[in-house]
């Protein structure tokens, strides 16, 4: 995983998403019913949120740690050896009944209990036995992850198969689905989830909130989250997608753009981390924003609609805009494949971000149109442009705190919105510094 920066939205009523550390240097995080984990690349920890059992104020102090888990009220993390520590609340022995011994490979926490793999793959299940989380722990060796929901617990094994056990009054245990091609689990209150090699996600158990019925037809996932009732999902792009309950905003306020490389979800709040992400977006066919150029709908964070499953693109950047130490790249997604293309660039936003003439009016400081070369999208929808220290993308077109505008315009005439087959991404901004 990539260090970055901490995105917390949803619940916040003991600050498990406002008090999140500032800074770069996160590489690992965990959500609990209302704090929140994170590691550091030192290997130090960090908590915040309710402390109410000490789940904040006893984390371990110190470096050398590979991996945190949050349970309802407690935390956990394995060291680097192998070993594992937890604190917070103990009131079923989730704290002091941690096993003792190293190599363990996973651990997560529940309501209260917790679970651990051994470094032969066996599984070991300590705390509240109430629903048999702990007593019908299955035996055997080969288990590569856990998670741990109320009072259920689910299982991948290397062979690509999961498992459940415990609480079963939502079909959390009866109807784990069948097959061998899962690549990670994680559980919610009373549901659980397993994501596929293909990117596609299984969600079984209670269905409230649209847990299960709610997943996106096009799921192209490539790590899963799940909170007491919604869920949270990354996809290739680095973009996030949520769906479930919504109380809180733990959906409708999930962050736009991309650059995520990691994701974890608490009680009614979620985290991500955001690698270097440069810039912003506007222009957006949500009607949050501003109205793509032609008028036309797109999803949040998106374009025009388009003829790629009627999304619309979406541009975004990546990387450092310093002119002396430039990686920026943007990015496309959400294109149809095989279509020919351009990035539109420029310092000026006409008509107040509106567009009128091509995208937003994205003109050089010259009052030029620049445009960089044609080039055809990819067969998945995703495309790259990162020449943009060569012309017509040169220094001299940009400058020291200098706003700079782009648009990906590209020809798709199955689902037109400018009437001449041209469509419209989004539009997204960086300001270029010394």
């Amino acid at each position: 995983m990539a260090q970055g920066t901490i995105e917390a939205w949803g619940r916040d009523g003991y600050d498990q998403c406002s008090d999140s550390p500032g800074g770069f240097g996160l590489l690992q995080l965990a959500g609990g019913q209302h704090h929140s984990v994170g590691l550091r690349t030192d290997g130090s920890i960090e908590s915040w949120g309710m402390d109410v059992y000490g789940q904040v104020s006893n984390s371990p102090v110190g470096t050398g740690f590979a991996y945190v888990a949050a349970g309802y009220t407690h935390s956990l993390a394995l060291r680097s050896d192998g070993s594992i520590v937890a604190w917070g609340n103990d009131s079923n022995g989730e704290v002091s009944g941690v096993p003792a011994g190293l190599g363990f490979m996973d651990v997560a926490g529940g309501n209260n209990h917790a679970l651990a793999v051994r470094p032969d793959g066996s599984l070991v299940s300590w705390g509240s036995d109430d629903a048999g989380q702990v007593s019908n722990t299955p035996t055997g060796a080969g288990f590569v992850q856990v998670a741990a929901g109320f009072s259920s617990s689910v299982a991948l094994h290397s062979d690509g198969s999961v498992v459940s056990w415990g609480r079963d009054d939502q079909g959390q245990v009866t109807n784990a689905p069948s097959g061998t091609d899962f690549v990670q689990v994680d559980a919610g209150g009373l549901f659980h989830i397993a994501l596929r090699t293909d990117g596609s996600v299984a969600v079984w158990g209670v269905d409230n909130y649209g847990q299960s019925s709610n997943v996106p037809f096009w799921a192209d996932f490539t790590q899963v989250a799940a909170g007491s009732s919604h869920i949270v999902a990354l996809r290739p792009t680095g973009t996030l997608y949520a769906w479930g309950y919504n109380a809180f905003g733990q959906v409708a306020s999930t962050p736009d753009g991309a650059g995520f490389t990691h994701l974890a979800a608490g009680g009614y709040h979620a985290l991500a981390l955001r690698d270097f992400n440069a810039g912003g977006a506007y222009c957006l066919g949500d009607g949050f924003d501003s109205p793509c150029p032609c008028g036309a709908s797109g999803d949040p964070g998106h374009g025009c609609q388009n003829s790629a499953g009627g999304r619309g693109a979406q541009l975004w950047g990546n990387g450092y805009t310093s002119l002396t130490t430039d990686t920026f790249q943007l990015y496309i997604s959400d294109v149809p494949p095989g279509k020919p293309g351009l990035i539109l660039r420029g310092s000026v936003q006409l008509n107040g971000g509106f567009g009128v003439a091509v995208g937003d009016g994205l003109l050089c400081t010259s009052g030029q149109s620049a445009r960089s070369q044609v080039q055809l999208t990819a067969a998945t929808g995703f495309t790259t442009f990162s020449d943009f220290n060569g012309s017509p993308f040169s220094a001299s077109c940009y400058g020291a705190d200098v706003q700079t505008n782009y648009q990906f315009w590209y020809r798709d005439t199955a689902n037109t919105c400018s009437g001449n087959g041209f469509n419209f991404s989004n539009a997204w901004t960086v300001t270029w510094e010394p």
